[in-house]
């Protein structure tokens, strides 16, 4: 019950509500020396402490309390409200400080979420505050995220942390996710890229699930754990193979079912069985050359991998899913060096094939056409990046007929992904930089 009343209590008897939603009361010293001169011109309103006779909790005016501290007041004037719940204390002080445009997003977010654990739906939510239910439910997912690393990134100057950061974060569905991609991006473009591999990396599980369960119906198993490994042995052949950033087959085929198994090889899904056995026995060298030609097949994939990683990237870049940077100077110094280092040829066939997948002869006239019109549109800097690409696809091997890695095919390579570090490109393992970089073990080691 509201007491129309305004009352004077002595500022020691009024204490900052638990739940109040605002954290940072902000700089008060401005308002204190308003206080000052001409006194509290509005009243607080408070509720008593329950069991403490006397002692009254704040709903509206914590900066004005606080600021009165500061500015040497004893007593404050004060409208005291009887018999609120504690949603309704919440809710008016949500409203209270939304009104005000006083809370940052995080607040909203911490205060949304505590209105729901108190009972409160997304639509009365948005009754009560005024803001839409996509808004709500965007700032309640903000709430999930693990507040003590999000309070550490919006403090990091060095992070720039945005709400449209947050939103890229928001497509990742599982929480887990969220929070690492969080804890371990070390700036802002880095968050939305790691998100944004996170959604296709979840599309893809989901395909291989739909993918997974049609083929054991079927009777196809899943491969030994060490088949993965053995892909170029000679051991295994490819039956039937799906592309996981192609649509799933609504069904799937297979002329024989008995002793298929499955086996998830990086960016695509193989139905594999076993090869007939050779009878030949392998002398040491010839047994040395299949494992060194083993080797080279697993690089060539890898480096397969990185390829449709980085061409996502830089799609992603093109399209403003990743943001601009600022200064393009250096970028295009290190492209422009990498392009001069190997000799990169150009054509318009090959920036068209960006688009295409295709060399000009497979595309239809239609297709290259809407191809061209999409180079066309290109910027310089995205321009750059495009031949980059190719010039990358098309550098020749990353290690020599014998196995050794070739140190001027690494060293250029990692030069052309400098050029992607300021938008945020990281590596996805350490497999990936040991494999620019020549440590990687599956490269013959030269005898010191």
């Amino acid at each position: 019950m509201e007491n129309k009343e305004i009352i004077n209590i002595g500022i020691r008897q009024i204490h900052p509500h638990p739940n109040n939603p605002r954290k940072d009361l902000g700089d008060l010293s401005e308002l204190a020396e308003s206080i000052k001169k001409n006194g509290v011109m509005q009243n607080l309103t408070v509720i008593p402490m329950e069991d403490q006779p006397g002692e009254y909790m704040t709903i509206i005016g914590h900066r004005r309390c606080a600021a009165a501290e500061l500015a040497g007041i004893t007593e404050l004037p004060c409208r005291i409200i009887e018999g609120m719940s504690q949603k309704e204390q919440v809710s008016t002080m949500l409203e209270e400080n939304m009104q005000r445009d006083d809370l940052t997003i995080f607040e909203q977010a911490q205060g949304f979420q505590l209105m729901l654990d108190l009972g409160e739906t997304e639509e009365t939510i948005a009754q009560k505050t005024g803001f839409s239910k996509t808004t709500i439910r965007r700032r309640l997912n903000i709430a999930k995220l693990d507040q003590k690393e999000l309070q550490k990134k919006e403090q990091d100057d060095s992070f720039q942390l945005t709400l449209k950061d947050l939103y890229e974060l928001e497509k990742v569905e599982d929480v887990k996710t969220r929070n690492k991609i969080l804890k371990e991006s070390t700036n802002s473009r880095e968050l939305i890229w790691k998100s944004q591999s996170a959604v296709k990396d979840a599309e893809r599980a989901k395909k291989i699930r739909q993918i997974t369960d049609m083929l054991m119906k079927i009777g196809v198993e899943k491969a030994p754990e060490t088949a993965m490994n053995e892909q170029y042995s000679g051991k295994w052949e490819v039956v039937k193979e799906f592309d996981l950033d192609k649509d799933v087959p609504k069904r799937i085929n297979l002329k024989e079912t008995n002793a298929l198994y499955y086996l998830l090889y990086y960016r695509s899904f193989r139905v594999i069985k076993m090869a007939k056995k050779e009878k030949k026995v392998l002398t040491p060298e010839e047994a040395k050359r299949k494992q060194l030609d083993k080797n080279k097949k697993v690089i060539k994939a890898k480096l397969k991998e990185m390829d449709a990683n980085r061409k996502e990237f830089i799609q992603n870049i093109i399209s403003g899913k990743i943001n601009a940077v600022k200064d393009e100077n250096g970028i295009q110094e290190n492209v422009w060096k990498f392009l001069i280092k190997t000799e990169c040829y150009l054509s318009p066939s090959s920036m068209r094939r960006f688009y295409t997948g295709k060399v000009d002869y497979e595309c239809e006239s239609e297709e290259k056409e809407a191809a061209q019109k999409s180079v066309d549109n290109l910027n310089f800097t995205h321009s750059m990046l495009v031949i980059m690409h190719y010039a990358i696809e098309n550098i020749g091997d990353i290690c020599d007929w014998q196995g050794y890695y070739k140190p001027d095919t690494g060293n250029a390579l990692i030069q052309a992904y400098e050029a992607l570090k300021p938008y945020g490109w990281t590596f996805a393992n350490d497999d990936d930089k040991q494999l620019l970089d020549g440590t990687h073990e599956l490269y013959l080691k030269k005898e010191v």
